[in-house]
């Protein structure tokens, strides 16, 4: 008889660990998608946290830095959204950019909290004896 219950006992804490650690491992997803892909389910994904990645559309920027507020689209050539920001644009935020934002959609708008832009992990150093544009060396230092 003891054992029968030690073993429900035991199915029953293994049951609420398990249940326990679904639970927090789905609150923890992100979930990883292009505007595309949201427009085509948006209920699906209505009330989480997720990451929409595209590129900044040129000509949308709008940077507030009294109040730290930053507007701009985010597109991945099939569909754009408005994006808002509070805070400081990243050094590499600039039109044109890859750009994943973290946060949610509240409406046809998403709230972001959270910039990472994408950049290049390609290093070209110049070619020996052919001298620098300077002009060029400037742009990449803005």
């Amino acid at each position: 008889m003891k054992k029968l219950i030690y073993g429900i006992a035991g199915v029953v804490i293994l049951g609420i660990a398990g249940a326990l650690i679904y639970k927090a491992l789905n609150s923890s997803l992100v979930y990883f998608i292009l505007p595309n892909e949201y427009a085509a389910h948006p209920d699906q994904y209505k009330n989480r946290r997720i990451r929409l990645g595209g590129l900044v559309e040129a000509g949308s920027v709008k940077y507030d830095d009294k109040n730290l507020q930053l507007a701009f689209e985010i597109t991945d050539s099939i569909k754009t959204y408005p994006v808002t920001h509070v805070g400081a644009p990243p050094e590499l935020f600039k039109e044109g950019t890859g750009i994943v934002v973290e946060g949610h959609f509240e409406g046809q708008t998403f709230k972001s909290d959270q910039l990472l832009i994408k950049h290049s992990e390609v290093y070209k150093p110049p070619v020996d004896g052919q001298p620098i544009d300077i002009k060029m060396l400037k742009d990449t230092l803005q």
